[in-house]
C-alpha cells in the first residue's frame, strides 16, 4: 500500500540566489525549488485578497 504524497506544508529556506530559492520539507526531507511549490499550490485557486 502506497502512502499519499507529502503536501510539503512545513518548509524551511536552505539556499537562495538571484534566480531561485530552495526549501526543505520538514516532514519528508525533500529539497524543492520554491517556484515548484507555488505552481502546485496555485493550480486550483488563482485569486488573491486584492481581488476581493
Amino acid at each position: 500500500m502506497t502512502q499519499p504524497a507529502c503536501p510539503h506544508k512545513r518548509t524551511q529556506l536552505i539556499a537562495k540566489d538571484n534566480d531561485a530559492q530552495y526549501v526543505e520539507c520538514l516532514d519528508c526531507g525533500e529539497i524543492l525549488e520554491a517556484g515548484e511549490m507555488e505552481k502546485k499550490e496555485g493550480a486550483g485557486f488563482d485569486e488573491s485578497l486584492s481581488d476581493a
